[in-house]
């Protein structure tokens, strides 16, 4: 049994992984720690077993995305029957005391079931500017407004961030399940965000705790083709649509003006306003892939609108339900 475990999804990680693990060693409060790799061309895999032993690791023979990989390791948690799950990114790193601050508020504030540190990058002395401009300018206005003012309060409750540093009771997983492997790479947050609000699961913000984000830097070689660019952008289309749909209050009348509206109407007026071909073909390109995934995307969001472990198999390590 371990009281926290850390989840941690690599992809062609060398450029961070040791200093990922290595903030994990040095912790004030130990952790089991949960690397899952989604197929590594790189040596991602060799750096972990050979230098850091200690940890768990589990390695995909393919890259099913960021939330299966989080499924996988959120299910091994529960199986070592951890009270916390710790997800943390593989461009990301800890401060001595930050696992300790996340465990004592939790500890202490039982009616949380997601706590996440303050989002810096390139170190503690500066925040993220993507989180700032994401999440914290939509949802926590409070928090910046006390920042200002000079009178932060320790925490503050906010609909989420994104899961760079996600602290989670492991029952919450129990109750929203895990992330829906509809979203290959983008969005899936997002989506998980609205079910622990869906579901009634306080998210809070920890002002005096620190998790840096170094963010992941384009790797690929040569310049990018026009038509590559187009795949990026209409996956990111893609997710966001689908996750401008995906509410289960919705009937199928609300479903699919959402869907017309979002997919369609919005990006033809941005053309006519910004002609911006390349928006255009990304959007139009991310509509059609959702168009033969509808009747999937309904399904999951019947099936998240109820309790339960969904899209996570709590009976094998390394298996989903899906």
């Amino acid at each position: 049994m371990a009281r926290i475990c850390v989840v941690i999804v690599t992809y062609n990680s060398e450029p961070w992984i040791r200093r990922n693990l290595e903030s994990l060693c040095n912790s004030k409060v130990p952790a089991h720690v949960i690397v899952v790799d989604n197929a590594s061309s790189d040596s991602t895999l060799q750096i972990v077993r050979d230098e850091f032993p200690s940890v768990e690791l589990i390695a995909s023979t393919t890259n099913g995305g960021f939330g299966i990989g989080n499924n996988i390791g959120i299910a091994r948690a529960i199986q070592h029957a951890s009270e916390y799950t710790f997800l943390l990114n593989q461009d990301a790193y800890v401060t001595p005391d930050t696992i300790g601050e996340l465990l004592e508020f939790m500890d202490q504030y039982r009616e949380f079931g997601v706590a996440s540190p303050l989002h810096c990058s390139p170190d503690v002395e500066h925040i993220d500017m993507k989180t700032y401009r994401g999440y914290l300018r939509t949802y926590a206005a409070d928090a910046l407004c006390d920042a200002v003012l000079g009178r932060m309060k320790p925490y503050y409750r906010v609909h989420g961030v994104n899961a760079a540093a996600w602290f989670v009771r492991s029952s919450v997983f129990t109750i929203t399940g895990g992330f829906d492997p509809i979203f290959f790479m983008y969005g899936e947050d997002d989506d998980l965000l609205s079910r622990f609000a869906f579901h009634k699961i306080p998210f809070a913000l920890l002002t005096n705790s620190r998790v840096v984000h170094l963010r992941e830097t384009a790797s690929t070689p040569g310049a990018k083709s026009f038509w590559r660019e187009i795949d990026r952008s209409a996956a990111k289309a893609r997710s966001s649509l689908i996750a401008s749909v995906k509410h289960p209050h919705f009937s199928q009348i609300h479903f699919v003006s959402t869907l017309i509206s979002y997919g369609l109407v919005r990006p033809l007026g941005d053309f006519f306003v910004e002609r911006n071909l390349s928006d255009l073909l990304s959007s139009l390109v991310g509509f059609c892939r959702l168009l033969g995934e509808i009747p999937k995307i309904r399904k999951h969001t019947r099936l998240s609108a109820t309790p339960g472990p969904h899209f996570l198999s709590l009976e094998k390590s390394g298996e989903l339900s899906i």
